[in-house]
């Protein structure tokens, strides 16, 4: 029975989440604490302003729900699967354009889509 359990996680949705909110949390601090883009864009300023706080917010609860991927449960994973897609398109939404924060934030994507689907 232990082997089943096993067998059933969601592998590949735990590390397309887990690397995308890792990547999500280094771009959403490396972002503002490097200034890309910040100046020629009217209204923003260099530094931390709340866009990014909610990209860092999204990317913590990111990991959170990679975490929680790993439970054995097939419940659970689909409540945490939902949690991690919403947090993601969030994620993206606060993304703006930049790379790092795009490519983290559909990995995670791609990962809670196939944890839901699991």
């Amino acid at each position: 029975m232990a082997a089943k359990n096993v067998k059933d996680k969601p592998t590949l949705a735990f590390v397309f989440v887990l690397v995308g909110g890792i990547l999500g949390l280094i771009g959403s601090i490396l972002f503002p604490l490097l200034g890309i883009g910040l100046t020629t864009v009217p209204g923003y300023s260099t530094g931390f302003t709340g866009i990014f706080w909610l990209a860092i917010v999204s990317a913590v609860v990111i990991l959170i729900t990679a975490v929680a991927l790993h439970h054995p449960h097939r419940t659970t994973v689909h409540i945490w699967s939902a949690v991690a897609l919403i947090f993601s398109v969030i994620g993206l939404a606060s993304s703006g354009s930049y790379g790092l924060m795009i490519i983290g934030f559909g990995l995670a994507l791609v990962g809670s889509i196939m944890g839901v689907t699991h």
